[in-house]
């Protein structure tokens, strides 16, 4: 398990794969901040062993997710 996953309580977990040939660029990114501004929880993620408020824009553009990686 990740070292900074540790630190919270998951409600639920899961896992996805990127499928944009581009990564996670600012368009997609930008969905997703908004779908996760939509809950009053917090939202994690975490890619190339960082993590980031998924409502935030610049926080899930700087993971750099690419294509293929989880």
């Amino acid at each position: 398990m990740n070292r900074h996953r540790e630190r919270y309580t998951a409600m639920e977990e899961f896992k996805y794969v990127i499928t944009e040939a581009e990564g996670l660029h600012a368009r997609p990114a930008g969905l997703l901040v908004k779908r996760a501004q939509a809950f009053s929880c917090a939202i994690r993620l975490f890619a190339n062993d960082k993590e980031a408020d998924a409502k935030r824009l610049f926080a899930v553009m700087k993971l750099g997710a690419k294509c293929g990686q989880e």
